[in-house]
């Protein structure tokens, strides 16, 4: 799309020319409207409200005086309600899911569940409303009922988690403890039997440890050379002395009956911290409180049907245009002349419509008639594709012949260029057909007109005239046969499959020769590089008045660079909408690298419904024949348009 600024013009083009896209976006979005709003189910909508106690305790409104905590509980408090972790509880209390679904099973169920509920405080209060809806009017108060249960055992779980954790830890504790203290005292039962002494050194160590705490006391008041520090000491060397008596054994004893009296106390600490743990636990009570529950489910209005077809006829115009836009922009061909004029510096010298019967060109317009023909038309004969090729020959009084007559004109054969290239970017963009009626409307004016088949990879000149195409232009290069001998005209259509009373239409085949491509080489670039064809191009110029050279296409294959150097002038063919401009400028600086003379670009293919606002409209608008001269009406032809 050219880069300015969208007048009122270029939009009424672009909704022309892309109204297809737009008609279907609209009944598309029309359709699916209407099929979301068809059902007359009725809604049915249940709710339950819930209290939420903030704070219970002095306690409580002192913590939240001190510390600082960010968000609203109440609003927090809704979301828990719609959030994951309570609806799959639900979902699984009412049999929704049950624990060996697979997870993406879950999920899905999931989401259906979380339409089907909603949470909203009311107010500014701390009551919440829990709303169901569906189609069954006791699914949704069984449902409204579930969630404020499912929702206050949560809460409630949440709250003692803290109290249960400490009491499971001081059963874990106790547990250990009773066991380790079981051993040490069987331990400390054999030990005893064993060793009668052992009474005796557990006092004396008791006694140690005594003297020995009251000395490092002692210490930090007085001096090593104390008196009372120098008693202590002594003390201390007895009792070393008597302990050094006794056997090891009895050192044990004693250290496990200290073990043995700190884990007995150990233990009743821990039972007593239970204790206290337990009634912790108990003694706590939900926050949360069930004010009014779902008794009576009760119908809602549906949307309004007939406002909501409107809305999306409204919006389904809109969301087309905006495609139709996109598109637009995203189209890289070139769609006015101006802007073929500028970007490849090269005037245009005509503009071909699509061929179309006359007497059916309304009807094909339509969007339905032109898909119908795409998916349920059989394939062309040769004889119907001939008569789309040679347009000038089997409707003479067309606009598409006219089209013709108006590109020799701008051509200006003043005798100086006598041989022409016609060629194009990309496949399929009618070189061939532009050649051969070209050709043709030269023939009609007297002139001598040769066209050479030298499209010698996919000839199809020989097809459209009915004649086989060997011997031609390979043999007479390779010296396998003079010009004479290759060279077809007239009278080689007659005894073709063309029709006398076909040739006999329209004059102008007797001043036609056709030069047909012949075998197919292995490679046609070499043989057109040849000095014979040079020799074969001068003794054509001799003999005829134009020479016409057909060619693949300019940027798949280098054929067409080759022969752009032989010829006096190329005239490159565009079909709007099929290449992009930067494939065409590419194919007009490759043509410029090797020297050759563009002439002039022809467009190809325009449409009346897409391209006459912009591209050249007295094809379409403007006949000049008067209606006697046209074909008549209830003759009906299969010719259609067939690019090549």
């Amino acid at each position: 799309m050219p880069q300015y600024e969208l007048n009122l013009r270029d939009y009424v083009r672009i909704f022309r020319r892309r109204k297809s896209i737009i008609f279907l976006t609209f009944i598309l979005v029309v359709f699916i409207s209407a099929f979301f709003s068809r059902s007359g189910e009725l809604v049915y909508e249940a709710s339950t409200t819930v209290k939420i106690e903030e704070r219970k305790t002095v306690a409580g409104l002192l913590t939240e005086w001190i510390v600082y905590s960010p968000g609203d509980l109440m609003e927090s408090e809704t979301n828990l309600i719609t959030g994951y972790p309570v609806l799959k509880s639900v979902a699984l209390k009412i049999g929704i899911i049950s624990p060996d679904f697979p997870e993406k099973q879950v999920n899905e169920a999931m989401k259906a569940l979380h339409d089907k509920v909603r949470a909203e405080r009311i107010g500014t209060t701390n009551i919440i409303r829990i709303i169901a809806q569906s189609v069954k009017p006791q699914e949704v108060i069984e449902l409204a009922n579930t969630v404020a249960e499912v929702y206050i055992e949560q809460n409630l779980l949440s709250k003692t988690q803290q109290a249960r954790n400490a009491r499971k830890f001081i059963e874990e504790q106790l547990s250990s403890l009773e066991t380790r203290l079981k051993e040490k005292e069987e331990l400390l039962r054999d030990k005893a039997k064993i060793n009668r002494n052992i009474a005796v050194a557990e006092p004396i160590q008791r006694r140690l440890m005594e003297l020995q705490f009251e000395l490092s006391t002692m210490l930090q008041k007085y001096t090593q050379k104390h008196p009372n520090v120098i008693q202590l000491k002594e003390q201390i060397n007895e009792l070393d002395q008597q302990l050094s008596g006794l056997s090891s054994d009895d050192l044990e004893y004693s250290r496990l009956s200290r073990e043995v009296e700190a884990d007995k106390k150990l233990y009743s600490l821990l039972k007593e911290k239970l204790e206290e743990a337990r009634i912790t636990e108990a003694g706590k009570v939900a926050g949360i409180s069930v004010v009014d529950p779902a008794v009576t489910a009760d119908a809602i209005p549906g949307p309004n049907r007939t406002f909501g077809i409107i809305i999306s006829a409204i919006l389904g115009l809109v969301l087309g245009f905006a495609f139709a836009l996109v598109l637009e922009s995203l189209d890289t061909s070139i769609g006015t002349i101006e802007d073929v004029e500028g970007i490849m510096h090269v005037p245009v010298l005509g503009v071909i419509p699509s061929v179309s019967m006359d007497d059916e060109e309304k009807s094909k317009r339509r969007f339905f008639f032109r898909f119908k023909r795409k998916i349920l038309s059989k394939p062309k004969t040769e004889e119907e594709e001939r008569h789309v090729r040679l347009i000038l020959q089997y409707n003479p009084k067309s606009p598409g012949a006219e089209a013709y007559r108006n590109i020799y004109t701008n051509l200006k054969l003043d005798g100086t260029k006598k041989t022409f290239l016609i060629t194009s970017a990309g496949p399929r963009e009618g070189k061939s057909t532009a050649l051969t009626n070209l050709g043709l409307a030269i023939a009609q004016t007297g002139v001598k007109v040769i066209i050479v088949s030298s499209d010698i990879r996919r000839p199809s000149l020989a097809k459209t005239f009915g004649i086989k195409r060997e011997p031609g232009l390979t043999e007479v290069l390779l010296g396998m046969m003079p010009l004479d001998e290759a060279v077809r005209n007239i009278t080689d259509f007659m005894l073709g499959e063309m029709k006398f009373d076909d040739i006999q239409r329209t004059p102008g085949l007797d001043n036609l020769w056709l030069l047909p491509s012949g075998q197919l080489p292995f490679n046609p670039a070499k043989l057109l590089e040849s000095k014979e064809l040079t020799n074969l191009i001068e003794e054509m110029k001799e003999r005829f008045d134009i020479i016409i050279f057909d060619s693949p296409p300019i940027l798949p294959v280098t054929d067409a660079s080759i022969l752009a150097t032989q010829v006096d002038a190329v005239i490159m063919i565009y079909e709007i909408g099929r290449t992009s401009r930067d494939a065409l400028l590419r194919a007009k600086n490759q043509l410029d690298a090797v020297g050759a003379k563009v002439e002039g670009i022809v467009l190809n293919q325009t449409r009346s419904e897409t391209d006459v606002d912009v591209i050249f409209p007295y094809y379409y608008k403007y006949r000049y024949y008067r209606e006697e001269d046209m074909p008549e009406k209830g003759k009906k032809t299969k010719k259609q348009s067939v690019p090549v």
